[in-house]
């Protein structure tokens, strides 16, 4: 079991509304929120106290601590004093969510992403429908209808959907892809809240190319 802890890395996916900000590394021993600028994930705005809360990682586990703030931490909609995490944990700070992610490394930036290939998502519904979003980060969120958002992911290994905001889970071919990370293939279908987005991927190479 530690083998495979030691395999997996934890991260916070900072939002704001349906807006996905950036993603953040949980490593060390201690990672600070709060908004003055000498902590480790700084948010400018005065719902954020100065020293707002604080994740503490010991023996592999990782709790967030709230530091007397102002106007509290809650973690999935109740507000804690501390609280032990657990992968998909969403924490809340002043106007900010931080989705609290365990998963596969990402591949490190000195390697390569798999050899010609490009991924890109085709809109089938909404209003964006007839439009296509490439996948050219390695971190493209994409919204559907009643705030469900979720994020598309570029590893080493290929190409991922993973929930982020909203009260269902995003539909991969019409099954649950749950709080963990979902692979995705070549014509995949992803539906959130009724919007409905094909995945494609072409590799230099392939047939039809």
């Amino acid at each position: 079991m530690q083998q495979h802890e030691n395999t997996l890395v934890a991260r916070l996916v900072l939002s704001f509304g349906d807006l996905v900000l950036r993603s953040f590394p949980v490593a060390g021993p201690s990672l600070t929120i709060g908004r003055r600028p000498y902590n480790d994930i700084a948010l400018d705005d005065l719902t954020v106290s100065g020293e707002h809360a604080v994740i503490l990682t010991d023996a592999g586990k990782r709790v967030v601590k709230d530091l007397d703030s102002r106007n509290g931490t809650l973690v999935n909609g109740e507000p804690i004093r501390s609280h032990q995490l657990e992968h998909g944990d969403l924490i809340e700070v002043g106007i900010y969510r931080l989705r609290y992610l365990v998963e596969p490394p990402e591949a490190p930036a000195s390697l390569p992403q798999p050899t010609g290939s490009f991924a890109w998502l085709e809109w089938l519904t909404g209003p964006q429908r007839g439009t296509g979003q490439p996948i050219d980060r390695p971190i493209v969120p994409i919204t559907g209808a009643g705030n469900q958002v979720a994020v598309v992911t570029r590893r080493r290994n290929g190409f991922f959907v993973t929930h982020l905001e909203g009260l269902a889970f995003p539909l991969v071919n019409g099954d649950s892809t749950g709080l963990g990370a979902h692979p995705l293939a070549d014509g995949d279908l992803i539906e959130l809240s009724g919007t409905m987005l094909r995945f494609r991927l072409r590799t230099a190479g392939a047939p039809g190319e």
